[in-house]
């Protein structure tokens, strides 16, 4: 029985990731809007003065059809072809920002999004400095009865 569990949210899992607008988009846009507002806690708490009205988020981790132009005050890029980002984009990157990145990692019949805090340098003319900061892991899993995948924990860190 466990392995046609497993076989069934495989095939969900996959059948999901062909539309643009889909539950596993919906899930990612939600850990990613969740970990934002709990970046911003900070500010509104005093203990951080960094700027958070803007984000930066790698979209290497995320499917290749998940729609960047879904989320206010973000901008998507790539730190596998930086080289293409604009200008002003390169310039931010000199002085150094703040990123976030997007991990998938399905098991069983559990789904995890972590979202990494990173910090992005251009060091030099072709090397990017990355640094680790805080991390949010949002774990759903798939409902049979629901046929749905449901939020079952989230954890936030940092080091």
């Amino acid at each position: 029985m466990k392995k046609k569990v497993i076989i069934i949210v495989l095939f969900m899992f996959f059948q999901l990731k062909g539309q643009a607008n889909n539950q596993l988009n919906e899930m990612i846009i939600s850990s990613i809007n969740s970990y934002i507002t709990w970046k911003n806690s900070f500010v509104k708490r005093g203990i951080s003065v960094r700027d958070t009205c803007h984000y930066y988020i790698c979209k290497d981790g995320l499917p290749a059809d998940f729609p960047c132009n879904s989320m206010q005050n973000v901008t998507f890029l790539s730190l596998h072809n930086w080289n293409g980002l604009s200008k002003s984009l390169q310039k931010e990157l000199k002085k150094g920002i703040s990123a976030c990145c997007v991990w998938l990692k399905l098991t069983d019949r559990q789904l995890a999004i972590r979202i990494g805090g990173r910090g992005v340098k251009l060091i030099k003319k072709n090397n990017l400095g990355i640094s680790v900061g805080d991390w949010g892991i949002f774990t759903y899993e798939y409902s049979c009865e629901k046929q749905k995948w449901l939020l079952a924990n989230t954890e936030y860190g940092g080091i």
